[in-house]
């Protein structure tokens, strides 16, 4: 919803560098309608091409869904979509996210935007009404959780040293 007390819908990009840092680049916070959750999505697949677009089960998915749907169709881009269902509570799910920021493995731009908004909603959780970015930032971490790391073009080398060298029977 668009009223001024309705709850934000929010949109955090981040990406694993190679040292297994999480770069937050960007944090789209606002009051939307479906129509205009469904053009960030398309704008933010666009600028960013994530390997996952997460959103969460429930209202908001079926709310925007339909929409959605017929937007890829006509659009003919398919974001990777994967549904995350709610569970526990909020402070339960940002459990993840904690971990990694206490590990000091998550970097922000603290010179963009967005970035002043969002810090103080992470440091007044959960005493502030407002929770959003802390709740999409926890999902980005149950996200995270469930991937599996990549291998390094070392690993890669050193598979591709290993079958070569079984191949030759040495």
């Amino acid at each position: 919803s668009e009223k001024d007390r309705a709850d934000y819908t929010v949109f955090v990009v981040g990406g694993m560098d190679e040292a297994g840092i999480l770069q937050i680049i960007s944090v789209v916070r606002a009051r939307m309608n479906a129509l205009e959750i469904v053009d960030t999505i398309f704008a933010l697949e666009q600028l960013y091409k994530p390997e996952i677009f997460a959103l969460e089960e429930g209202q908001i998915s079926k709310a925007i869904g339909p929409f959605l749907n017929e937007e890829m169709i006509k659009r003919n881009v398919y974001p990777n979509l994967m549904g995350l269902h709610p569970h526990a509570d909020k402070q339960q799910r940002a459990r993840s996210i904690q971990a990694r920021m206490r590990a000091r493995a998550v970097r922000f731009d603290k010179e963009l935007d967005w970035f002043q908004t969002f810090h103080d909603e992470l440091i007044r959780f959960p005493r502030d009404r407002h929770d959003d970015q802390v709740d999409a930032f926890a999902y980005l971490g149950l996200v995270l959780d469930r991937m599996v790391e990549a291998p390094t073009q070392v690993e890669l080398d050193e598979e591709k040293y290993l079958e070569e060298f079984n191949k030759s029977g040495l």
